[in-house]
């Protein structure tokens, strides 16, 4: 029974029956379930329990950095940022199942781990569906949609469970007090799936559940197009090749048709209910050029999506600590900020290529093996032949959006009222630089742009950002499109990339491309489209067969993100410049096949184990 209950407090505390007392408590301890839920306000109070551990991201992270992003081939982040410690484990292989850097750490005393954390959000979400029909609450419209934004809560979580943890036990209706905890065992990862859709489907079938949030007020609540994001976010993960090496060629085609109905499903639904890209600005002095409209989205301050009609989820505050994503070196003349995380040439490389006119573009390398073990880059021939050169790599116009989320050597930035140059050269103002104690300057010669306003004045470097965007109609887009490339609809999927494209001005794709071509291709607009948006991240390793070791393990998972390169510039007596690609192996990452799941903590799997003697832990842990 010890065990029991210990495992109840993590795990099964989340679906066991009310009879036993431990679970008969409230999250503070002090009233039963019964006198809780007997109240309206008090009912209203453990609803924002249920609300209170939804994913923090952005410079808002756990870790206090946009630390995804820098666990991916995107960024780098600079030792020094925030916590030495932290930067240091994570460019690591030191992980275990007992003690791992991002597992564990600590979002609010005494739970220090994401699996605890999402866990007892359940066990809390679980409980306010089991009462809420018998709560006294003041209307039955209110009883309503509260019902629904639990129901959308309990997908929520799990979705972050399924993204980081993969599998795991679950039962909506919860266990019963004299339930066989010998009979336990976990969801498959399409299971999951279909059981976040009925939390979902609930939801948006509840009448008093809106749309969308046009209050600050009430920001932070669950809508209906959360719901569709979350049920499209889903199956697109269930269906994706690291969860599906247990299923036979049939069965596989038959998860991505229905990702591919469901997301059709889901961007019909938003855009039939007034949600659409942002493809104007509303301050057409600050924002210009092609990616306007796409830099404007990221730095506006609302904390509402009133003011846009992509944006379906985001931050009910302003990210903080965003002076350590910015170009830290700039700090004059103090210098003494930390350059936190900084774009890799493997950002700057998924930009395509233009020709003069801007009607013809490339992708810089061959999507189906974009570089060596060794990173050296193989070079598409027809962007070439469109006037890219590796050594003036910046001469060639490149897609807009590069311009709006990468400071370059050479661009300029507002600083002290007046326009600087940034010289990231070696030796430079704010140049690249290999030395470890100084965490000023870049590692890979470039610095962070997106969620930076043009206008900011950012003398002493704390920058005024917006809002983090967890979710927003571009990326259900391209889910849509990823579906449907998988499951041969191509035209679908490239109606929906070059509608994304034809935003920042950039071609449509190609006509006739093949279905391993469409693949890549929305795989490659997903890196450049949503970059730094904690997207790629997952997307490298639910894209790899990770167990199998195989080749796209190596491709998109092991070869992106086990070392990154970086661009050294040195700057000539005459003026010009000289390019030198260099891989940086100061970050060590850890690209085990083990490392595409975070493993559950060992504590919890020996006593599952001990319970039913089968092994929880995920593969390699």
């Amino acid at each position: 029974m010890k065990i029991i209950r210990y495992i109840g407090a993590v795990l099964l505390a989340a679906f066991a029956g009310q009879g036993c007392s431990l679970l008969d408590t409230t999250p503070d301890g002090r009233e039963t379930l019964d006198q809780i839920f007997a109240d309206h306000d008090k009912t209203a109070a453990y609803l924002n329990t249920c609300y209170s551990k939804l994913p923090t991201k952005g410079t808002s992270y756990y870790w206090v950095c946009n630390a995804p992003t820098a666990l991916s081939d995107e960024g780098y982040l600079v030792s020094g940022t925030i916590n030495d410690a932290i930067p240091a484990k994570m460019y690591t292989s030191g992980g275990t199942a007992s003690s791992h850097p991002i597992r564990d750490y600590k979002t609010d005393a005494p739970v220090e781990d994401y699996y605890s954390v999402y866990m007892l959000q359940l066990r809390y979400c679980t409980t306010f569906l089991q009462y809420i029909d018998k709560a006294g609450v003041n209307s039955e419209s209110e009883r309503a949609r509260w019902r629904a934004e639990a129901h959308v809560l309990r997908a929520y979580y799990m979705l972050e469970m399924l993204k980081w943890f993969g599998t795991f036990a679950y039962e909506p209706e919860g266990y019963p007090d004299d339930y066989d905890y010998s009979t336990l065992k976990k969801r498959s990862v399409w299971e999951l799936a279909e059981l976040i859709d009925g939390e979902c489907t609930a939801a948006i079938n509840t009448n008093e559940l809106p749309w969308r949030i046009d209050n600050s007020s009430d920001a932070k609540r669950m809508t209906k197009a959360l719901a569709w994001c979350i049920k499209s976010k889903a199956y697109l993960f269930a269906a994706s090749p690291v969860h599906s090496e247990d299923y036979s060629a049939d069965q596989k085609a038959s998860h991505w048709r229905t990702a591919f109905q469901v997301n059709q499903q889901a961007v019909e639904a938003l855009e039939s209910n007034g949600y659409s890209l942002k493809t104007s600005v509303s301050n057409p002095r600050l924002y210009t050029g092609k990616a306007a409209a796409y830099k404007e989205l990221f730095t506006s301050i609302s904390l509402t999506s009133a003011d846009d009609r992509e944006t379906i989820y985001q931050a009910t505050s302003r990210q903080n600590y965003i002076d350590h994503n910015y170009i830290g070196a700039l700090n004059w003349p103090n210098n003494t900020t930390r350059a936190g995380v900084v774009p890799t040439q493997e950002m700057v490389d998924a930009y395509e290529v233009l020709n003069a006119d801007g009607t013809v573009a490339e992708p810089l390398l061959n999507l189906s093996s974009p570089y060596t073990a060794t990173k050296v880059p193989n070079y598409n021939q027809k962007a070439l032949d469109l006037g890219y050169n590796p050594d003036d790599p910046y001469a060639a116009p490149r897609d807009p959006r590069m311009e709006a989320c990468i400071i370059r050597n050479g661009d300029q930035v507002l600083w002290g009222g007046e326009l600087r140059t940034v010289e990231t050269f070696v030796g430079g103002e704010n140049g690249v630089s290999d030395d470890t104690s100084e965490n000023r300057f870049t590692r890979t010669g470039y610095y962070y742009r997106k969620y930076i306003a043009p206008d900011v004045d950012a003398t002493d470097n704390k920058v005024d950002a917006a809002p983090w965007k967890f979710f927003r109609l571009a990326e259900i887009k391209l889910n849509l499109a990823e579906a449907a490339a998988e499951a041969g609809e191509l035209g679908v999927a490239k109606a929906q990339v070059d509608a994304i494209r034809s935003r920042v001005g950039m071609p449509a794709l190609p006509d006739n491309l093949s279905q391993a071509e469409m693949i890549l291709r929305v795989r490659h607009e997903r890196m450049v489209e949503l970059c730094y948006e904690e997207c790629r991240y997952f997307d490298v390793r639910r894209w790899a067969e990770a167990f199998s070791g195989s080749q796209l393990y190596q491709q998109y998972f092991k070869i992106p993100c086990e070392n990154l390169t970086a661009m050294w510039i040195t700057k000539n007596s005459d003026g010009t410049y000289t390019y030198e690609r260099r891989t940086n192996t100061l970050r060590n990452a850890s690209t085990q096949p083990r490392d595409v799941l975070l493993p559950i903590p060992e504590t919890e799997a020996n006593n599952l184990f001990s319970l039913t003697n089968k092994r929880w832990q995920n593969s390699g842990w």
